[in-house]
């Protein structure tokens, strides 16, 4: 029996009706590579069956203390009941994509059921008009709790469930018994929560001496910085990537029960050439920019004003998962301006560049578990108030990107061709934009409230003409610098020595051949001896 952390902790008080705090994954599946070129519903539960044990998220369920006076605990369930965690359905007619992430975007609005394992399948049939896709595959639509793993940790688990060859693997070597927890009693939940009460306190003051500490730090560096103009609020504001004044979107406010999922795929070689043409640029920076175009030209076609402080929400995860392992949300987040208000994609990606330099700063100033630490011994009700009130103002948007695996997976036979993360929306925050890098290809998924963004296939257009015109512009500053480049080597190409006869159209002039002293030597060597 394991308790909660704060942020674990801090999910689940967030969830309401109209936010359902769960990641989720969205899987297209070749069955044409399964020894019997087909996957039936039996094979996948039994391949998740031989993976209960990959990750403890699939077995635990959730225990609350009465009254909320404690955080709540993870039990391990001894059996669990595949038939309710993994479903079966089909789309109907024609089943095509649009019709997919309907069906998807009904699914990802779907509370979790907290009495069991926080997990569901959906295997989804009907797909064969999806373009792309061969005929014949189907989909596995996948979700976990967000209070139980963040988008770093889900991604792990979904590559321990799968393998990394086509034919089934089915262990025949006796598995290790598994011991299940017993049920705590009240007694035992009582007793639990006044041991936990006075060593919480002492560890309150220890992070709020720490925190306070850090801030004297950030602090001294805005009076530093104070110099160069500004008021000291000013300048400490700016270190702790705070807006200086409110900034909202049509993202801002309280989000609707209905959901809108869309995906999109880049050619990952085409994003590795932007990340190197531009000296100092991650991944994530030439994701953030295309989506900073992509917002540009959504606002622009829905008759809304341009900011200059329109921020994003980057997750960077500090930890090192391996399968099998206990999995919890170790997550820091960083605040990058989106610069919607540029227009040229590189110019805004090697803006997006600097910012999230000077936020990594101030983030390795503050530390990267203080947010952790402080969620951990403040409760959960003065943790869940502050991130409402505060959220509208501070952000919007969240995008982050995830690294998959170069090679292809396999589950129960079937290869994996997509790979499509579907993130968390909540009051204040209307639109997640995450994406996962596999196999050569870079899929992004937008999840919004519908009446936020009613027509994500025009933001999906956004994004993919953001993207192509970075992509152009790296074109034409590539074929700039080649054009200055030529007339440099041309010089060179004019000294090269030829001789008189190599010249076409002009006989060699007859004269003396120039004196070569070794073919003089050699001569001398090989002539006859009634010469000498």
């Amino acid at each position: 029996m394991k308790q909660l952390g704060g942020l674990d902790e801090l999910f689940f008080a967030m969830e309401r009706p109209n936010q359902c705090m769960h990641v989720a994954v969205l899987g297209i599946y070749d069955p044409s590579t399964a020894p019997a070129g087909r996957v039936r519903l039996r094979d996948i539960m039994a391949h998740i069956r031989e993976r209960l044990d990959v990750s403890p998220v699939l077995r635990r369920r959730l225990v609350r203390v009465p009254f909320d006076l404690d955080r709540a605990y993870w039990v391990d369930e001894a059996e669990v009941d595949l038939e309710y965690h993994i479903r079966h359905i089909a789309l109907p007619k024609p089943g095509d994509w649009r019709h997919l992430c309907i069906q998807v975007a009904r699914l990802h609005s779907l509370v979790l059921d907290r009495s069991k394992p926080l997990w569901q399948i959906y295997v989804i049939e009907g797909i064969d008009n999806v373009e792309g896709v061969k005929p014949g595959s189907f989909a596995i639509y996948m979700k976990f709790h967000r209070g139980e793993v963040d988008g770093e940790a889900s991604a792990k688990i979904l590559r321990a469930l799968h393998s990394l060859i086509a034919m089934p693997e089915h262990s025949h070597v006796l598995k290790k018994p598994f011991f299940a927890d017993a049920v705590p009693t009240l007694v035992e939940l009582y007793a639990r929560s006044l041991s936990n009460a006075v060593p919480r306190v002492v560890r309150l003051w220890h992070a709020v001496s720490t925190a306070g500490v850090k801030l004297t730090s950030l602090a001294s560096r805005a009076l530093y910085k104070r110099v160069a103009g500004g008021t000291l609020g000013e300048r400490l504001l700016d270190e702790l990537a705070w807006p200086q004044h409110p900034v909202k979107t049509r993202f801002a406010g309280s989000v609707s029960s209905r959901r809108i999922v869309e995906g999109v795929g880049f050619e990952m070689a085409k994003v590795q050439r932007v990340r190197k043409w531009v000296s100092g640029v991650t991944t994530n920076d030439v994701f953030l920019a295309t989506v900073g175009g992509a917002v540009r030209r959504y606002l622009q076609e829905s008759g809304d004003p341009l900011s200059a402080g329109v921020a994003a929400a980057v997750p960077a995860s500090h930890q090192d998962i391996l399968p099998g392992s206990d999995q919890g949300n170790k997550l820091n987040q960083h605040r990058v301006p989106l610069h919607v208000e540029i227009e040229s994609g590189l110019v805004r990606l090697r803006a997006i560049r600097q910012s999230a330099g000077e936020t990594r700063q101030t983030a390795d100033v503050i530390g990267h578990d203080l947010l952790r630490q402080l969620a951990d011994e403040l409760p959960t009700r003065i943790t869940s108030a502050v991130v409402d009130s505060l959220l509208d103002d501070y952000l919007n948007i969240v995008v982050s990107t995830v690294r998959g695996p170069d090679v292809p997976l396999y589950l129960a036979g079937a290869q994996l061709n997509r790979f499509y993360p579907i993130g968390v929306v909540k009051n204040g925050v209307g639109l997640n934009i995450t994406s996962f890098s596999y196999c050569g290809n870079l899929w992004a998924t937008v999840v919004s409230c519908r009446k936020m963004m009613p027509d994500p296939e025009i933001f999906a257009n956004c994004l993919r003409e953001s993207f192509d015109s970075l992509v152009a512009e790296v074109d034409r500053e590539e074929l700039a610098k080649r054009g200055q480049a030529e007339p440099a080597a041309a010089p060179l190409r004019a000294r090269k020595r030829r001789t008189p006869a190599a010249v076409a159209g002009q006989p060699a002039v007859p004269g003396p051949a120039p004196h070569h002293p070794v073919r003089a030597r050699l001569s001398t060597k090989t002539a006859p001896f009634g010469n000498a």
